[in-house]
């Protein structure tokens, strides 16, 4: 059954609602746990559902029409939880947070969810659609997130496309697909952390397998050229991103 989060987004897309009023909507039970005064295992379960919700959302709505989603979410960014900016603060696993502006357990959310990527053996697996929605999706925000810090998934980027073009196979049809999403959202951010060579601590960034000799812990012109070289590839043999329903 979907949750109220679930509910009030589809329903806001479903009817083009303006982004704010439809922000306003998605964070209104989450208002409420809030303004009960409640614990923080209270406020943990309730932001935690409504990030879920959002980001089931995202996984089935296909990437190109996903642009009215990101304003919501935006706009959900830019709420304020009460007139008062200390208001707006609590305490969550031992960090003083603001909502919505430091968006809570939304990376946390979002991690989780990157558990059930296709044919990880979780219960849930995303299907192969659903995955290349939710790189799409978080693509698009980490094109904003030099604005937007909260925003910032970039090492999801990297993850996805080490494992799309860094192994010694042919990538899968999934594997290309959700690489691609990737370069068609969040082209020049991939490209100006790159240029700045971003790095990421001990070896979540580490090159795939085929490149087990580079010393990659984050972005690269070096690991750009590799990607970049890939896709060609991929563009040249005709495997392109599935038609849009």
């Amino acid at each position: 059954m979907p949750s109220p989060e679930q509910e009030s987004l589809m329903a806001s897309l479903a009817s083009k609602q303006e982004p704010r009023s439809a922000a306003s909507n998605f964070t209104e039970p989450a208002r409420k746990t809030f303004a009960a005064d409640a614990s923080e295992a209270a406020i943990v379960s309730a932001l935690s559902r409504s990030w879920y919700s959002l980001i089931d959302v995202a996984a089935d709505t296909h990437h190109e029409s996903q642009g009215p989603l990101i304003d919501i979410v935006q706009a959900v960014q830019q709420e304020n939880l009460a007139e008062q900016e200390d208001a707006s603060e609590c305490t969550i696993w031992g960090d003083k947070v603001k909502v919505w502006k430091d968006m809570p357990l939304f990376g946390p959310s979002m991690r989780e969810t990157w558990n059930r990527a296709p044919g990880s053996g979780c219960r849930n697996d995303l299907s192969a659609e659903q995955w290349c929605n939710l790189n799409a999706f978080a693509a698009r925000l980490t094109s904003v997130s030099q604005s937007i810090p909260a925003f910032d998934f970039s090492l999801y980027a990297i993850w996805t496309l080490r494992s799309a073009f860094e192994g010694t196979d042919e990538p899968s049809l999934t594997d290309a697909d959700a690489g691609k999403v990737w370069f068609l959202y969040a082209k020049d951010t991939i490209g100006r952390l790159s240029g700045e060579e971003k790095i990421f601590d001990g070896k979540k960034a580490k090159s795939g397998d085929k490149y087990e000799d580079k010393e990659w812990r984050g972005f690269s012109p070096e690991r750009l050229e590799v990607w970049e070289a890939a896709l060609r590839s991929l563009s040249f043999n005709g495997n392109l991103l599935r038609p849009t329903p």
